[in-house]
């Protein structure tokens, strides 16, 4: 005679297995809870170069303090803006004043910053010559 045999579906299998299968991962790695602090941990502490994006080499810093450093710029930034928001009509009356004046330090920057950009040195071609035979 021979031996019984069962047929059981695969849904009624899969959800069991998937189940012990995840049970399985979660002791072997010491429960949900150090799972999720581990990768916190590494997260926090991932070096970043000064991008932010993850540096190949062990000098960048951990992104936490980059993220840190980047809300303070971006705080700091909005803070100048605000504060200069109303300001810039008298800081145009000022640009226009310093402009104005003879023997103005802001005017004689200028100058030498144009002269300095258009001196032969700045100018500068790149000529590329080829040569085909003649046939």
């Amino acid at each position: 005679m021979a031996d019984p045999t069962f047929q059981i579906p695969k849904e009624i299998i899969n959800p069991i297995i998937q189940a012990s299968v995840n049970e399985a991962v979660l002791k072997a790695l010491d429960g949900p809870h150090n799972i999720v602090t581990k990768a916190i941990l590494d997260v926090l502490q991932t070096k970043v170069g000064e991008d932010g994006k993850p540096s190949n080499y062990n000098s960048g810093r951990p992104w936490i303090d980059w993220v840190i450093g980047d809300c303070i710029k971006i705080a700091a930034r909005k803070a100048v803006e605000a504060a200069l928001a109303d300001k810039q009509e008298h800081m145009k009356a000022e640009l226009i004043k310093q402009l104005s004046a003879k023997r103005s330090p802001l005017v004689k920057q200028l100058a030498e910053a144009m002269v300095k950009g258009v001196s032969a040195d700045a100018i500068k071609y790149r000529l590329n010559v080829t040569f085909a035979a003649v046939e």
